[in-house]
């Protein structure tokens, strides 16, 4: 007989596997909840504090050519910022609105550039 250990997932599964979880709730739910998926409290903290960082970063798209990947900025730190305000609930409808017009600006003036120096 052999004894088989579970299969560890790989970090693309186990943020898969979190988000698929996620997506599955329609209203908020408790970080322990996270223990259905096999996540620990202190791993589900570590993990969402993860996703939550990464969520407020700029942007970024990646390009992948026959043997490189290349990483290209779609965003700077202000369209982030208008992003994140966007978002932001305790944010008066008309200034949240104010953002989405100041993101698109900035972005459009940001690809605008970026055909310039083509």
């Amino acid at each position: 007989m052999l004894d088989k250990k579970p299969k560890r997932r790989t970090i693309q599964e186990r943020v898969e596997d979190i988000f698929k979880f996620i997506n599955s709730h329609d209203k908020p739910f408790p970080k322990s909840r996270l223990k259905d998926i096999g996540l620990n409290p202190s791993s589900a903290e570590t993990w969402l504090k993860l996703i939550d960082y990464i969520q407020k970063q700029p942007k970024i798209r990646l390009i992948q050519t026959e043997h490189n990947t290349f990483i290209e900025k779609v965003e700077g730190k202000y369209q982030a910022l208008m992003r994140k305000m966007i978002y932001d609930e305790t944010l008066s409808f008309e200034q949240r609105l104010q953002s989405i017009t100041d993101y698109l600006k900035s972005q459009y003036t940001r690809e605008r550039i970026k055909q310039l120096h083509l």
